[in-house]
């Protein structure tokens, strides 16, 4: 009988460092998506990347009644991840028009709190240091346009 309970014994502990392997592994596995993450760095981007409150408080003092086109969003959000190529292709359709620039809600909530972000991704378009809209979730890019065509003195192009 002993023998059986110390059979069964083994069983129950081998079956647990499987299972707690298996989960670590999912763990580890769930957390490294860099490859799904756009590049704050990518060289031949148009979207800037608020990196500090001061770099912040320079665009909008030097902004002048250039559109900005301020994208809060947050690494682990997947409509964030959908939204990043649209505002690229929008960036650089319009560039003469827009600056767009991205925050990172984690790494900047003071900023993400004067602009009264309650969902992301979040984009603020701004105008002569007011934000003259908002827009929290994922639109069709013809709305961020629309927008941008509406409060930019030239049009989009």
């Amino acid at each position: 009988m002993t023998e059986n309970i110390e059979y069964n014994t083994r069983w129950v502990r081998f079956f647990i460092s499987v299972v707690t392997v298996f989960f670590f592994w999912v763990m580890v596995s769930c957390g490294n998506n860099t490859g799904n993450q756009p590049q704050d760095s990518a060289k031949d981007s148009v979207i800037g990347s608020i990196k500090s409150l001061e770099q912040f408080n320079n665009i909008m003092e030097t902004s002048k009644d250039r559109l900005l086109v301020l994208d809060f969003y947050a690494d682990w959000c997947p409509p964030c991840k959908e939204l990043f190529p649209v505002l690229e292709k929008i960036g650089k359709e319009n560039q003469d028009i827009v600056a767009i620039y991205r925050i990172n809600i984690d790494r900047h909530s003071e900023l993400a709190s004067s602009f009264r972000v309650t969902g992301i991704p979040h984009v603020a378009f701004v105008k002569n240091k007011e934000n003259v809209l908002s827009l929290t979730g994922l639109y069709p890019k013809n709305m961020y346009l629309k927008v941008i065509q509406q409060y930019s003195e030239n049009g989009t192009s």
